[in-house]
């Protein structure tokens, strides 16, 4: 289970500003951004890959929350207003030993295009995807599938840190 460190604080105070009916955390670890969402919207699941972690989000779960161990949206075919990830995120290129919570991929850009291909399915037309991006992942990906998808991306907010930028951006669909 990924510990809430600062990427988590960080993601968790954005989504504070987004509200409506009906939310969704992919990847929702100990369910820090899942209670946090939960005060702003009627109803909000969360989902995880990683039994164990579901187990540990459950004794912190609010009225108005429900869980589901899945990867990603993949157990869904309604649609919700919201949806928020903090994917893994760092390079796994050169590692022995991979660790899913934190390990994004050859680039750390895979699992964040996975989670983003999985959401879109779910979204409605006018909802909001959030999640973060690192400076350390290989972005040129994420904006060639938001370009393919004919998403839009918007940057909400910085925070730079003494190792990687951290970047919180808000994907919907590009509706004229």
């Amino acid at each position: 289970m990924y510990q809430p460190a600062e990427d988590s604080f960080f993601l968790a105070e954005c989504a504070k500003e987004y509200c409506g009916n009906l939310a969704l955390e992919m990847g929702a670890g100990s369910g820090i951004i899942l209670n946090t969402i939960s005060q702003n919207f009627n109803s909000v699941v969360g989902t995880d890959i990683d039994y164990v972690s579901l187990q540990y989000s459950k004794s912190n779960l609010s009225k108005n929350s429900a869980l589901v161990c899945c990867d990603a949206a993949s157990a869904f075919a309604i649609k919700f207003d919201f949806i928020v990830s903090n994917p893994p995120y760092l390079s796994d290129h050169d590692k022995k030993n991979k660790d899913h919570a934190i390990d994004g991929g050859p680039t750390g850009i895979e699992a964040t295009l996975h989670f983003i291909r999985s959401a879109v399915l779910v979204l409605q037309k006018r909802g909001k995807m959030l999640t973060i991006i690192s400076s350390l992942s290989d972005i040129s990906k994420l904006d060639k599938l938001i370009k393919e998808m004919n998403l839009k991306k918007r940057i909400v907010i910085v925070r730079k840190l003494f190792f990687e930028t951290l970047y919180i951006i808000e994907i919907s669909f590009d509706i004229a």
